[in-house]
């Protein structure tokens, strides 16, 4: 049976050197890119993927094979495909992104720091919110199909707020970042993008300078907190929900750099850590890469899990795209996140076809 008519939710997460290119399908059957890099790897396009492997399969949400993009700031390795977001099928319904249409989420452009030849792609980034309405929102759920527990969350600092922060260009950008957190039950996975260690204790405290959007897919929880997807009122801090529901899946902040690791994050999370860490990180080593942090691959930072890679079942504490591997997660709302990689993502599609679970009801 096709992965269409399952009830788990699919996380992809493309290798696409150091960078960041992600897809979320819900167990509702609806679509969500996460960021849209492309690292200069010859040898896969995320975006052609998703157009000729997932969005066609999707349920529609308003007209649209995509519900929403997420582009976490407009750092070159997240945004190097924005461009095929402005039409055809991968074109979302809700495009939320770091903006400078409203003066309170003004993002300060001459703070981003690109490499020298990006002002194209800058300005592609840009058109695309041109025409869009504010606020930043998440879905507003219809209740026309549910599954129990299924939820999701954005959680950022406004542009301003990160500016006072840092006085370092490249972490004004990072600190820009919109964090994405999704739960299925009792497993769940969280999307940093590149947030820096003092913006994430900012997010997890939930203060006055965060905002927040969310979505419950269940009609109660419409009718109790009807603003949830379009404003800040009495969400449940990141904080909060982590130490409430714990982590199944951390993708690491930064491509799993040391500048980024927040000590407070796992802190925050229920029984201190995640099951597993996913490290998106460059093919090919360069000079001025930086260090990974030695916590996302060790038993101090992680569970671990038992693995399928390659076709072979394998204990991880972590596990990377360095290799040239996609990741496929399948969250069922129980037990153990089942996590596959493999350097040809076709052989990913028939693994999740292979577990066909039964249509929604």
């Amino acid at each position: 049976m096709s992965w269409e008519f399952s009830l788990a939710s699919h996380i992809w997460i493309f290798s696409v050197g150091r960078g960041n290119a992600a897809f979320v399908r819900t167990g509702l059957n609806q679509g969500f890119i996460l960021d849209m890099g492309c690292g200069g790897i010859q040898d896969f396009d995320p975006a052609d993927f998703i157009k000729r492997n997932l969005a066609l399969k999707l349920d529609k949400f308003q007209n649209r094979y995509i519900a929403q993009a997420v582009l976490s700031h407009p750092h070159k390795d997240h945004i190097a495909q924005c461009g095929e977001l402005r039409s055809g099928i991968l074109e979302p319904k809700l495009l939320t992104c770091p903006h400078d249409k409203d003066s309170n989420e003004k993002l300060n452009w001459s703070r981003i720091k690109n490499p020298e030849g990006s002002s194209d792609l800058e300005a592609t980034y840009r058109s695309l919110y041109s025409s869009r309405q504010l606020p930043l929102q998440t879905i507003r759920f219809d209740a026309k199909k549910t599954i129990p527990n299924l939820e999701y969350g954005i959680f950022y600092l406004r542009p301003p707020v990160a500016d006072k922060l840092h006085t370092d260009d490249n972490a004004y950008g990072n600190a820009c970042s919109i964090v994405f957190y999704f739960r299925h039950g009792s497993q769940s996975i969280l999307f940093p993008g590149d947030m820096t260690p003092e913006g994430m204790r900012l997010l997890l405290a939930g203060g006055p300078q965060v905002e927040k959007r969310y979505t419950v897919f269940n009609s109660q929880s419409v009718r109790e907190h009807p603003d949830w997807y379009e404003k800040t009122s009495d969400q449940p801090s990141l904080g909060a929900l982590l130490r409430t529901h714990g982590l199944s899946v951390l993708v690491a902040p930064h491509h799993g750099l040391e500048s980024c690791y927040s000590e407070e994050l796992y802190k925050s999370i229920r029984g201190g850590k995640p099951q597993i860490t996913v490290i998106s990180e460059r093919r090919h080593k360069h000079e001025n890469d930086g260090c990974l942090h030695k916590v996302y691959q060790s038993t101090n930072g992680t569970s671990g899990l038992r693995i399928e890679c390659d076709g072979q079942v394998e204990f991880r504490n972590s596990i990377s795209t360095i290799h040239g591997h996609h990741i496929l997660i399948s969250l069922e709302g129980s037990g153990l996140p089942k996590v596959f990689a493999n350097k040809d993502p076709k052989e990913l599609l028939k693994r999740i076809n292979a577990q066909g679970r039964g249509a929604v009801a």
